[in-house]
């Protein structure tokens, strides 16, 4: 598995975390990004509301149950600042002792969270700096590996709507929540290629410009390898995996959209319900002690330090001229070409093209903007380092340009007085309902009659997603983004 991009680029999902500081350098005196994602995490009572959802310290927010064994819901909300290089992928595991309801012991359909997200857009072609309000609601999802939807049009079908996003006529669902989308199966999958087989998945559509997007949290065995450039321990948690869109599928046929980046600033807010509307447990909290999130965090790739990553840089060799959130700050022409390597920024004498190259992207969106590598090309948008600069012009194709950020911290929960020693809660005595903990295991159907659970705990794998290009995180390969390779 790879982490790629999608030319559709929407927002991410976080779960649970804290904060990262990575400054860096820039060869001159201009702008240097940062990566300083700030993250929180605590458990929540929902049916409180708080009045000011803005400010810390009201007695409304974080005023979840923390006794021991309980189905209490958990709130996190992560934010990158304006100056910040946008992240290619958080990663956050669950302590391994919380307990888990497999999608199994849940209705298809019932609600299990949503999602609010802020994220920071250009559009075809203009300035990154339009904010897009996104929200997400999560139903929990098929987990059968055998009956599967495809994501893309059915060009037998008499419209156009993609076929994860066209209703079931049983139940009223999107087909992505009561079949198991088709493209999972590539992305997901071991160093075999077998894919892996999750003990829980949710998914959410929203309409975004007209767009159906897709976006899901998949719950995977303890001590799975999503990635082998990821944390994998045990004794971190339980894995889970968000992926937007199609992103990492390798049969993605790269077009262009019109959303042309996704940038800083950004912020997200993810609630987890620990039980469904109607009283069902979906997540139930340890024993008493404190219990202990690790969150993994990278920053996007730099190649010339000058603070815009390679994603939202069109001169990425370049030290640039001007601010590309900034409307024609050092693009006199407004074509998307920084000065520093547009070959006439001169509106005057004929400067402005805003797809320079004519290969059907948009500067922007083009990850050779003056090497034409477009629809009409075999390369089309390749990018073997996945570095977000494309092969044709990238002088190293396989070494990427850049350094990944990377922090790794944690946050402690306190459960009951927090006195006690820790350890998985009964779910059977507590709640009434059997959930996964250490060492058990989730009969999937699938007839192999081993489907789930080790002796650990539960990642939740935040695969950057964006609408004009997506990052996931997939196993085998370093820890990168594309830069618009795929279709919605």
């Amino acid at each position: 598995m790879t982490l790629t991009r999608n030319p559709l680029r929407a927002l991410v999902a976080a779960t649970l975390a804290l904060i990262a500081v990575v400054v860096i350098s820039s060869p001159s005196d201009t702008y240097a990004g940062t990566f300083d994602p700030q993250l929180t995490v605590c458990l929540d009572d929902l049916s409180t509301v708080d009045p000011n959802p803005g400010t810390d310290g009201d007695p409304e927010e974080c005023d979840g149950d923390n006794s021991p064994e309980v189905a209490s819901s958990f709130v996190s909300s992560f934010g990158i600042g304006d100056e910040d290089v946008n992240f290619a992928a958080v990663v956050s595991y669950i302590p391994p002792d919380w307990g888990i309801v497999g999608g199994n012991d849940i209705p298809i359909g019932a609600d299990v969270g949503y999602l609010d997200a802020a994220a920071t857009l250009g559009l075809i072609g203009s300035a990154c700096n339009q904010v897009l309000p996104v929200h997400f609601d999560f139903k929990n999802s098929s987990i059968d590996l055998s009956d599967t939807v495809i994501f893309t049009d059915d060009e037998e079908d008499d419209d156009a709507t993609a076929e994860f996003a066209e209703t079931d006529e049983a139940t009223g669902e999107y087909m992505s929540v009561v079949k198991y989308p088709e493209f999972l199966l590539r992305v997901l999958d071991d160093e075999d290629g077998n894919p892996l087989q999750p003990l829980r998945r949710s998914s959410g559509v929203a309409i975004v410009a007209g767009i159906p997007v897709l976006l899901q949290f998949l719950i995977f065995p303890p001590g799975t390898v999503i990635n082998e450039d990821l944390p994998s321990e045990p004794e971190k948690g339980w894995p889970s995996v968000t992926v937007l869109q199609n992103a990492g599928d390798p049969d993605i046929v790269p077009q262009p959209g019109p959303i042309t980046d996704f940038c800083s600033p950004l912020s997200t807010t993810n609630v987890t319900l620990g039980e469904t509307p109607e009283g069902d447990p979906l997540f139930i909290t340890p024993k008493a002690g404190t219990h202990t999130f690790t969150t993994v965090s990278f920053g996007q790739r730099d190649a010339d330090n000058d603070g815009y990553e390679n994603s939202l840089d069109t001169c990425p060799f370049d030290v640039n001229a001007g601010n590309p959130k900034v409307t024609l700050e050092g693009d006199l022409d407004g074509d998307g070409l920084d000065a520093a390597c547009d070959p006439n920024d001169d509106p005057a004498t004929g400067g402005t093209n805003s797809d320079e190259d004519g290969d059907g992207y948009l500067n922007r969106q083009d990850n050779c903007p003056l090497v034409a590598n477009g629809q009409q090309d075999e390369s089309n948008q390749a990018d073997a380092d996945l570095d977000q600069i494309g092969d044709a012009c990238d002088p190293e194709p396989d070494v990427a340009d850049g350094d990944l950020s990377y922090s790794e911290l944690t946050v402690d929960i306190e459960i009951g007085d927090a006195a006690g020693p820790g350890g998985a809660p009964d779910c059977v005595t507590a709640v009434g309902v059997a959930c996964l903990q250490a060492g058990e295991t989730q009969d999937n159907g699938n007839g192999n009659g081993d489907d789930g659970g080790s002796d650990t705990g539960l990642i939740i794998g935040i695969v950057v997603g964006v609408i004009a290009a997506v990052v996931i995180l997939g196993g085998g390969a370093a820890l990168l983004m594309r830069r618009r390779n795929g279709a919605a």
